[in-house]
């Protein structure tokens, strides 16, 4: 099928990787069912991949797709793997797992909250309709923005969020690919920022092009609630992402000083399985014996919001975007200092 084809049905895959999320697990495959598109399509296969868990995620996934659709017209497939890393089992799932056949593949987190009942066959609606589109990101809220009461903490939060938008980004916990474009790709392994690489993936067409962000968007309206972190789970977060992004980054200079002319996931997917420390090695040179490893921008980014919006906008960001900034040099210093252990891709 090709964008804007809209006289077949596009067959549709939905992938949930999930890691340790036997709590949560039952109520996402709950919420699927609800899903107007998983009543209405009839081409649907659901797929779960239990990444390296050790509580069960697989045999509640099975239980729960047996209980909420069992009596429906999807077919599921539970994967339960061994190996962690969500990279890797990415690379599973769409090289080992999906149907090639496939038209589009949404993937989803197991702990969200889906915002309606036609989130999905939004997202596919978005990506059928516009043929310049190789991926559409759903649009993630704080599940705090919901309180009637919010505390100063809650509000900060909220407003460090809206503040630092993504629109044309892949968001992990919840996005529909075309899966020609996914056939192409595969995840260095490991990495802990798989939705960065992803992205760029598909904004160079594999680092053969210069980045045309307008391949991906982001769903106009919220479509998905996650949980907010509370204070430990907050520099947790930001450590793993300030990790990630500054690893991705090395991961695209490298490819990028390599001049390709064809997409570069064949020769990721050679690297991974020929040279498996290779991601490694590269940290490893880009550290070397430097006391400080981490890139500058990475302590300063928060604040490049307050860039090209006007002095009044910018007076009313930057008592956040500094309070921001100054939460971040905690986790800055804890990313720099795994940067210097070997193995820091594997943080996830």
């Amino acid at each position: 099928m090709m964008p804007g084809d809209e006289m077949i049905a596009p067959r549709i895959a939905i992938c949930v990787i999930a890691r340790n999320e036997a709590s949560t697990i039952g109520a996402l495959v709950a919420q699927l069912a609800t899903q107007t598109l998983l009543i209405d399509h009839e081409n649907v296969d659901l797929f779960v991949v239990s990444n390296g868990s050790n509580d069960g995620t697989a045999e509640k996934a099975r239980a729960a797709i047996d209980a909420e659709l069992g009596a429906t017209r999807v077919r599921s497939i539970v994967h339960d793997t061994t190996e962690g890393g969500k990279a890797r089992s990415w690379n599973l799932a769409v090289h080992d797992l999906i149907d090639p056949a496939s038209d589009i593949v949404i993937f989803l987190d197991a702990d969200i909250e889906l915002a309606h009942e036609r989130v999905l066959s939004g997202l596919v609606e978005r990506l059928v309709s516009r043929q310049d589109l190789r991926a559409v990101s759903g649009f993630p809220v704080k599940d705090i923005a919901r309180k009637d009461r919010k505390t100063f903490i809650d509000r900060f939060s909220l407003k460090i969020s809206s503040d630092s938008p993504a629109p044309h980004a892949i968001n992990g916990s919840l996005y529909a690919v075309w899966m020609r474009e996914l056939l192409k790709i595969w995840l260095p392994v490991p990495t802990p920022g798989e939705d960065g690489v992803l992205s760029a993936m598909l904004h160079t067409n594999g680092f053969t092009e210069p980045a045309c962000l307008q391949r991906i968007e982001r769903m106009p309206a919220p479509t998905h609630y996650f949980e907010a972190h509370d204070v430990a789970g907050f520099f947790k977060h930001e450590c793993r992402m300030t990790l990630g992004t500054t690893i991705n980054g090395w991961i695209f200079e490298h490819l990028w000083a390599g001049r390709h002319e064809h997409h570069v996931g064949t020769l990721i997917r050679d690297w991974n399985a020929h040279d498996p420390q290779w991601i490694d090695r590269l940290v490893a040179a880009r550290v070397g014996n430097r006391i400080w490893a981490l890139p500058p921008r990475m302590l300063s980014w928060r604040l490049h919001n307050l860039r090209g919006v006007g002095l009044r906008r910018a007076l009313v960001r930057a008592p956040f975007s500094l309070g921001a900034t100054i939460l971040n040099l905690w986790p800055s210093i804890e990313a720099n200092r795994m940067l210097k252990r070997k193995g820091a891709a594997r943080y996830w």
